[in-house]
């Protein structure tokens, strides 16, 4: 199982860290601007959390020994894109263009391949008892970019503001958008939870 769990890490950072630098180039010219820019991204964050906490599973499962902090930096990454997947499943894809758009060519992986496979790696290789309280940590990462999207989207200054490309301001119903995805990533939280134990 530990030699799955390294694969599996391996290529969860090594096809992040393809897709991500991928964004820096468009029309056959790398832009730094605009691979920075795709970082205002729930998915492309999500994805580049779960991938470097890949990384240091791996490389400490090879030396033999995996710390508190690697293990709760693979879960907090594993909700973070379980989250994403859910997101796009359950709201994105129905609702703002169909499932071949959200889950077509490059966005198949960030979308759905890579967090099947931290979600597999994480519930069969990685799991270990936790307590609810630490399991509810998976909230933070939902909780900061929240934050910083309501800001971005509703409080920034005019010139300095994003526009609401995932549609949670939609019709002013942010507040149902938050409590939403508070209950979801908490459903979430509590599934790995009951999984971790068993």
């Amino acid at each position: 199982m530990r030699t799955a769990s390294i694969f599996i890490n391996a290529v969860i950072f090594a096809a992040t860290f393809a897709i991500v630098i991928s964004r820096f180039r468009k029309d056959g010219v790398w832009q730094l601007r605009y691979g920075l820019k795709q970082f205002r991204y729930f998915t492309v964050l999500s994805n580049t959390f779960c991938a470097i906490a890949a990384l240091l599973m791996a490389i400490s499962q090879i030396g033999g020994s995996v710390s508190r902090a690697v293990f709760l930096l693979k879960y907090l990454g594993t909700v973070s894109v379980t989250l994403t997947f859910l997101t796009v499943l359950l709201f994105l894809a129905p609702f703002q263009g169909g499932f071949a758009k959200w889950f077509a060519g490059k966005f198949f992986y960030t979308h759905m391949a890579g967090p099947l496979l931290a979600i597999l790696s994480f519930c069969l290789m990685e799991r270990r008892p936790m307590d609810l309280g630490t399991a509810m940590l998976g909230l933070v990462p939902m909780l900061i970019y929240g934050a910083v999207y309501v800001y971005k989207v509703m409080l920034a200054p005019e010139d300095q503001r994003w526009e609401d490309f995932y549609g949670f301001n939609r019709n002013g119903m942010w507040l149902v958008s938050g409590v939403a995805m508070l209950v979801g990533t908490s459903l979430i939280c509590l599934a790995f939870w009951r999984v971790s134990g068993m």
